[in-house]
């Protein structure tokens, strides 16, 4: 707590003065808990306390404070979250209600760090990672609550979920040991969501296979320009590869950022495998087969307008998508289906792919706070059978019905909302907005409204292996985070401009890459190898 009061003292009355102009919904918090101090409780307890949640948290109504970003679809129907049905009959079950303290859209991180600067934190934090000196240096400082003391009591259904899989414990452990946050924990491994999509229509009328090599992936490119008018054969984003999946340069075995090569740290972007990809990504920019445009689009998803109109053949986007391209098109003889991406050599082995999803979203609570023993069994009621279903699907004969096999449905109230809300709107109204709070996630949910053949991308995306990414729960020291920030951020913008240059034609690979290489190197990139290879070793230890 020291460190704290020394480190934030000088500018705490600015920055609340700052944070009074981010926040769009902020207040104080509400009654102090009068119970005891749960750290001496836990200590001296020689039995495990079991929460009662058929009755309400509390005696009397409390409030908790909350920090929480605006998911960006409840943001469309709503700015206060508690408008949204699963917090209200949250706080009608639990007794609590939240006042929630939402940062401005865009403003996130730097209202958080403002936050933190000021020393005066909410009772739970949402998105607890953005503190960028890592988990243990947060509880070291003074910030987050070491929760590693109430795993058996106030925490205990969050536990026995998060050591139900090692996986899942060691990802939610700190380096040091400890449990700093509770992670949203999947019900299911989510396998890759998100891959390359095609125009299989356009395949079968060319008379084509699917293409399984670059060469056979420059036939049907070419084919795609010359036969369909495709204006953007292929669609890249505008960083100039594909944002998360790294799928047309995963056959090249190289990415964008730090991979793992049999234990080995290695930055892709200065790997033979990226040369090869830049080399023949040019090759393709030249002959037309890449949008010319498309550094003016946008780095997640491709543009929808041009896969609606037909004007690109091939691009990444996510497995729920290509039912609302083939709804949205003039053209009802649309088809789009995942293809794996493309390989050098029929049979090569594919490393990088998006990887499968065991967690998300890490939520702490604030070491200061009045409330911890509240706050802590609140967060505990979502990981229950009863909470997790309240999060997940709302309330029965209201958003969900049980099929015949005791498995919990939405029903039109989410899928086909009355009000004409999207099914994601939806969700985010009625349930718990994915990827806020933490909860015991059914991301199957949605699957209600994927056709079966869309399912079948998680197959096809999945026969790659992501054996050469780093696990991304790494948790880097204070010293550590400060002069990666110092030294990466300038590489990062360099390394993105000459991919782009070297695509377009800008600079010439043949004479150039030398000097990018050489470039990179004097600015330090070994130095920020180091940094993950220690992190990367801690992580294999822990």
């Amino acid at each position: 707590m020291k460190k704290k009061l020394q480190k934030h003292l000088l500018t705490s009355i600015i920055v609340l003065t700052l944070l009074t102009s981010l926040f769009t919904g902020c207040g104080q918090k509400g009654e102090k808990d009068t119970s005891e101090d749960p750290a001496q409780d836990s200590a001296s307890s020689t039995t495990t306390e079991v929460t009662d949640y058929s009755k309400p948290l509390v005696d009397e109504p409390t409030t908790l404070t909350v920090w929480m970003p605006m998911d960006s679809n409840f943001s469309t129907t709503s700015s206060d979250y508690n408008d949204n049905e699963f917090f209200k009959e949250l706080e009608k079950r639990s007794g609590v209600h939240i006042d929630f303290m939402t940062p401005a859209s865009g403003e996130e991180t730097t209202n958080f760090n403002l936050m933190i600067a000021s020393g005066q934190l909410p009772d739970i934090i949402v998105r607890s990672d953005l503190y960028t000196e890592g988990l243990d240096s947060a509880i070291e400082e003074g910030y987050y609550l070491d929760l590693t003391p109430y795993l058996d009591t106030y925490l205990k259904d969050y536990n026995t979920v998060r050591t139900a899989s090692d996986k899942v414990l060691k990802d939610t452990t700190t380096d040091s040991g400890k449990v700093a946050a509770l992670y949203s924990i999947y019900t299911e491994v989510q396998g890759p969501w998100m891959g390359m999509q095609v125009r299989e229509d356009w395949l079968n009328d060319l008379g084509l296979d699917t293409p399984v090599t670059f060469d056979d992936w420059e036939v049907m490119l070419t084919a795609f320009k010359d036969e369909k008018g495709a204006y953007a054969p292929l669609s890249l984003n505008a960083n100039g590869y594909m944002t998360l999946t790294d799928a047309m340069s995963a056959g090249f075995g190289a990415l964008f950022g730090f991979m793992d090569i049999d234990g080995q740290v290695q930055y892709g972007p200065i790997t033979d495998g990226w040369k090869g990809y830049l080399t023949l990504m040019h090759e393709w920019y030249e002959k037309g087969l890449i949008d010319p445009d498309y550094m003016t689009s946008a780095t997640f998803f491709v543009d929808m307008e041009k896969v609606t109109t037909g004007q690109t053949g091939a691009w990444s986007s996510m497995y729920t998508m290509p039912a609302l391209y083939e709804m949205s098109s003039p053209d009802k003889n649309m088809e789009i289906t995942a293809i794996a991406p493309p390989v050098i050599n029929e049979g090569d082995k594919v490393h990088i792919r998006l990887t499968d999803n065991y967690i998300n979203i890490p939520v702490s609570i604030s070491a200061d706070s009045e409330n911890k023993e509240l706050a802590m069994k609140w967060l505990n009621y979502l990981f229950t059978e009863e909470g997790s279903l309240l999060a997940n699907y709302g309330i029965e004969g209201v958003t969900f019905e049980y099929t015949a096999e005791g498995k919990p449905q939405y029903n039109e109230m989410i899928t086909a909302n009355p009000n004409g809300m999207s099914m994601s709107q939806a969700q985010s109204s009625f349930t718990c907005p994915p990827n806020t709070m933490s909860t015991h996630y059914d991301w199957t949910r949605e699957l209600v409204s994927v056709p079966e053949k869309d399912l079948e991308s998680y197959d096809i995306w999945g026969e790659a292996s992501y054996d050469y990414l780093l696990p991304s729960s790494l948790s880097f020291s204070s010293e550590e985070s400060k002069e990666r920030a110092s030294i990466y951020s300038d590489i990062q913008t360099y390394v993105t401009e000459c991919t782009n240059q070297f695509i377009t034609g800008v600079k010439d690979i043949d004479t150039e890459w030398d000097e990018y290489i050489d470039t990179v190197n004097s600015m330090n990139i070994q130095g920020c190898i180091d940094i993950y290879q220690a992190a990367y070793d801690r992580y294999q230890n822990r």
